[in-house]
């Protein structure tokens, strides 16, 4: 049986890369860095499907891309506020 959830990829610890599990971000999964593409960035969006022995993860760039630009605005209305 196969699981397809989003996942932002929160941070890298020793060997293994954080996921927190989409939209709340409380559950995490631990994916050692052998099994991932290099190019995964901290902050990407993904989705990963799990049959049970393996992984297959796709970055969602369209949704990381948004994220991204979300949190720049939320910087910058921050930045303004302290002014």
């Amino acid at each position: 049986m196969s699981y397809l959830n989003k996942y932002t990829l929160d941070r890298f610890d020793g060997d293994y890369a954080i996921f927190l599990k989409r939209p709340e971000e409380m559950e995490q999964l631990l994916i050692h860095r052998t099994e991932l593409d290099s190019t995964l960035k901290e902050g990407d969006i993904v989705a990963i499907s799990d049959n049970g022995h393996t992984y297959d993860i796709t970055v969602l760039k369209e949704e990381t891309m948004n994220q991204k630009q979300r949190i720049q605005q939320l910087m910058q209305q921050l930045r303004n506020k302290n002014k």
